[in-house]
């Protein structure tokens, strides 16, 4: 049961990468769910699932990030974006490579905790927590400073706040993902799945709506068959519908 689950997971994070890269919606929910359960149904994450969880955490709580009605933790001061930013440091720590694109993750999130609020008219609220996003450091200090102007002006669209985008953020989260799934390519579930379509070409059971669906996001009809039998397989045995 533990090396299926090990499957089941790094299948779920996969798919969860493709679907936010995508912009498929629906899909990237209905395996946030998936996700969702079989982290929920760890005792302790292994060493060796830590980025998966972590990555798995990340993006579901990024596609949240512009909400401030969502709360993913129980202090609701905190905002999805910055329970993003305590997963995107626990990445970090799990990896040595990749140091530029890690630099400009933290800055864009840091950036964007504080954007968010001051879009939604929450200046006081920015302040409150630009003093809990950063340390004494001097590295920290330029930003740190620049962002308290800002909010002290209370203009969300200054060229700082646009220069370093939410779209941005997302491209360069979505860049992240790409890496992650090249890095998982040899999932035991994919190349299964990829066999058994292969073995049996593609059967009545795929030919329906939800295969108009996904290849409305560009996906051929043998990567449909795969994700569609996969992904009722999974739901119903980790949500056991």
């Amino acid at each position: 049961e533990a090396v299926a689950a090990d499957w089941m997971l790094e299948f779920a994070c996969y798919c969860l990468c493709r679907h936010f890269g995508e912009g498929c919606a629906a899909e990237f929910r209905r395996w946030r769910d998936v996700a969702q359960a079989l982290i929920n149904g760890l005792s302790k994450i292994p060493a060796h699932q830590k980025k998966t969880v972590y990555l798995c955490q990340l993006l579901i709580r990024i596609a949240k990030g512009k909400n401030l009605e969502c709360h993913f933790e129980n202090d609701q001061r905190i905002s999805p974006l910055e329970s993003a930013l305590s997963f995107w440091t626990l990445l970090e720590r799990e990896e040595v490579k990749l140091e530029k694109l890690h630099e400009d993750i933290r800055r864009l999130i840091q950036i964007q905790i504080v954007a968010v609020h001051m879009e939604n008219g929450y200046f006081k609220e920015a302040a409150e927590v630009l003093e809990r996003l950063f340390t004494d450091s001097e590295s920290d200090k330029p930003l740190r400073m620049k962002l308290a102007t800002i909010i002290k002006g209370k203009d969300p669209y200054v060229p700082l706040l646009q220069s370093f985008s939410y779209s941005l953020l997302i491209n360069k989260i979505k860049s992240y993902a790409e890496c992650f799934m090249k890095e998982n390519e040899t999932n035991f579930l994919i190349q299964a799945a990829t066999k058994q379509v292969e073995s049996k070409g593609l059967g009545a059971t795929t030919m329906q709506n939800k295969t108009v669906y996904v290849d409305d996001c560009g996906k051929s009809n043998l990567e449909t068959k795969q994700r569609f039998v996969l992904s009722n397989i999974l739901l119903r045995g980790v949500l056991g519908e």
